[in-house]
């Protein structure tokens, strides 16, 4: 009764804690969407008349100090803050209440979830399960809040550019449309645009862009910064159409909002499918205890080697899911690491940096060319020598884990050797009481005369006969007495053969060598998610291009670095021209169409070509203009295919641990177990005949 209160009691301590950190995330991340917002964010900071909201901000305030203290805590918060660093580079004050705020609704999820799991659950596999999907689950929390502020700052930035565009008819003048447009703008969107206009109005414009475009969080504010910054050194000028000015915001806010159209699209596609993804590690215990309980014979099983082992293929199979979904969702590059990756650390340790600069293939081998290139395409952060510390590091982790697996295995299977109770040979169902305390009784029979046996080489029946014949309880049935002695006998040959035998050593080589290959497989399937968009951002260049080319003085080397500010697929092959461009402009760009096959893009890199000597760049590419609108059709249909596989492909992966689990874990094991007990009763059956 008392350990009921007192789960009931922390039980509903953890939903309360839960719910209580969800309102509070929720109700400080109401949208401020009216004028003034960053006043009144600078107003909740400084000192002044008391109201809720300020209360609550500054508790939140001193939580994360006194979090900071604690070294575990701190670098916990450091971990998340790296990763909203990006969205909020200049305000330490929202980036602290943020954090703290995304680090309370986690604890409270996982706190929730953890406590129910600690007071009942005992068994360790169940456990190491549960774990790990807490674990996971606390990634997927974090990316939901983090991906919920990128999508907000999109949202802002849509109204951002609606109202520059309003404030440049009033003004005529770009820096004060930005500064108007800034000072109306929510808080998020209002830092930003007074880095634009800090950066328009500075002694030295281009140094302050350079900056801004490093810390940028995505394309489109770096596109805004830098067209303003263009027509503000060079004049406006008015087209056929209108001003230029406003003509390349337009462009520009479309393909805004095909982002954020896409981006919710695929986010209602795809919503939920992590959590699903994760779900059966906390079915997994329930499962096998409905099925103990209508299958009786379904214990030896889930207690053996076979329930270990679908136990453990089924956590790789979720662990697997799960990473796939994140990589689904990382293909936008705003993540900047702020500190060394663990295979940089793990680098500079002298002894490993030996091990590792043995493995790393020579520089201009097949292998090495691979490798590099296929970094570049994931726009991957690690170097190449990084890549096979965390290659070699997850293939030993893989065959130390494979081998401890089977150890326990046959550690476990030489405890229900000894301690299962044993069951009469024509026993089908479940043991009764009496029935059961038989077998624990046996049990403890045979334990006992395994030990007095031990050491005995030759004449080992003999030996087990005389010791049970010692027994009173059996030496007046010898049938009983040779049955007793034959389970024995055969107890003590399936305890000898509980050992480490060589292929398990080799398939535990194999596994490592898998391990090995496992990050190769990861980067490969994220480059195909990748080249899925590759055609959408060489339209994404061909609006870049038109805004550029009706600009006067606008070179082939600018519209290259405007299309490696927004290039996320094809930047590193954008760089790598970009560098080589003054040794000789057309050699770079074959070098281009070279790194990077793509055939829209080549025809794209061929026009730049053609614009290098021959004709002006608005030329090269007037037919962008003409073909607009057939243009813009294809490119609904191409997004509709997009997201559409996409949709596809994360389906099927985030329902793969819900099928595994139900046919690996219930339909497999009922199978095999019927199929074992049939062919026992059909050696019962001949016996009889």
């Amino acid at each position: 009764m008392e350990l009921k209160l007192l789960f009931s009691l922390v039980l509903g301590g953890a939903v309360v804690f839960f719910l209580a950190s969800v309102l509070l995330f929720k109700w400080l991340s109401r949208k401020n969407t009216g004028a003034g917002s960053i006043r009144e964010y600078e107003e909740l900071r400084l000192p002044g008349k008391a109201t809720n909201k300020r209360a609550v901000h500054s508790l939140l305030q001193r939580i994360y100090a006194a979090n900071e203290r604690v070294p575990l805590l701190r670098r916990y918060l450091t971990t998340i803050r790296k990763r909203l660093s990006a969205l909020q580079p200049y305000d330490e004050w929202k980036l602290r209440l943020e954090t703290i705020k995304i680090a309370l609704a986690a604890w409270g999820v996982l706190f929730a979830a953890a406590v129910p799991v600690i007071l009942f659950i005992r068994d360790p596999m169940t456990l190491l399960m549960i774990a790990t999907g807490l674990r996971a689950l606390h990634g997927m929390i974090a990316d939901v809040f983090v991906h919920r502020l990128e999508n907000r700052l999109l949202r802002q930035l849509r109204h951002f550019m609606a109202d520059v565009r309003h404030h440049y008819h009033r003004h005529g003048m770009v820096e004060e449309a930005i500064y108007d447009a800034s000072d109306a703008a929510p808080y998020e969107m209002s830092l930003h645009g007074q880095e634009v206009y800090a950066a328009l109005t500075a002694s030295h414009p281009e140094e302050k862009l350079e900056q801004y475009y490093e810390a940028a969080p995505n394309r489109f504010l770096k596109g805004l910064a830098g067209i303003s910054h263009l027509v503000k050194e060079y004049g406006d000028k008015t087209l056929q159409n209108g001003s230029l000015y406003l003509k390349a915001l337009g462009r520009l806010t479309t393909e805004l909002n095909l982002d954020i159209l896409r981006r919710e699209k695929l986010s209602f596609l795809l919503q939920g499918l992590t959590a699903i993804a994760l779900i059966p590690v906390m079915f997994t215990k329930p499962i096998e205890s409905w099925a103990r309980n209508y299958f009786p014979a379904m214990d030896d099983f889930y207690a053996g080697k076979l329930g270990w082992i679908t136990k453990m293929v089924i956590l790789l199979i979720i662990l697997g899911s799960y990473v796939l979904l994140r990589k689904m969702r990382e293909l936008d590059g705003i993540y900047k690491a702020s500190r060394k990756p663990w295979e940089q650390r793990a680098y500079d340790v002298p002894g490993v940096r030996r091990v590792i600069d043995r493995i790393v293939p020579e520089p201009g081998a097949r292998e090495a060319s691979r490798s590099i290139m296929l970094l570049k395409e994931t726009n991957s952060p690690l170097r190449l020598e990084w890549f096979f510390v965390q290659r070699a590091a997850i293939s030993a982790l893989a065959f130390l884990m494979t081998l401890g697996l089977f150890v326990t295995l046959h550690i476990v299977s030489k405890h229900q050797l000894l301690y299962a109770p044993v069951k009469p040979d024509t026993m089908f169902g479940r043991l009764s009481p009496q029935e059961e305390a038989k077998g624990r009784e046996a049990a403890a029979l045979d334990r006992r005369i395994m030990a007095d046996v031990k050491g005995v080489k030759t004449k080992l029946s003999e030996s087990i006969l005389t010791e049970l014949r010692k027994d009173p309880r059996l030496v007046r049935n010898e049938a009983q007495l040779r049955a007793a002695a034959k389970r024995i006998l055969n107890k003590m040959d399936a305890v000898s053969g509980e050992y480490l035998k060589w292929w398990e050593v080799m398939l535990a080589l194999l596994i490592g060598w898998g391990g090995y290959y496992a990050p190769v497989g990861v980067l490969l399937f994220q480059r195909q998610m990748r080249h899925m968009e590759m055609k959408h951002e060489v339209d994404q260049f061909h609006s870049v291009i038109a805004m550029l080319s009706e600009m006067d003085r606008m070179s082939v080397e600018h519209v290259l670095e405007w299309m490696e500010r927004f290039a996320l697929i094809f930047k590193a092959p954008i760089q790598h021209c970009l560098l080589h461009y003054e040794h000789g402009a057309e050699q770079a760009l074959e070098d281009l169409k070279e790194e990077a096959p793509f055939l829209p893009f080549v025809r794209t890199v061929e026009k730049l070509q053609l614009a290098v000597e021959k004709i002006p760049i608005r030329q090269a590419f007037d037919d962008l203009e003409s073909e607009q609108a057939f243009a813009q059709e294809q490119r609904k249909q191409d997004y509709e295919r997009l997201i559409e596989t996409k949709a596809g492909w994360g389906k099927m992966i985030g329902f793969a641990p819900m099928m595994s689990l139900i046919f690996g874990y219930l339909v497999f094991p009922l199978v095999y177990v019927s199929l074992d007990q049939m062919s026992v009763y059909y050696e019962q059956i001949q016996r009889i005949q």
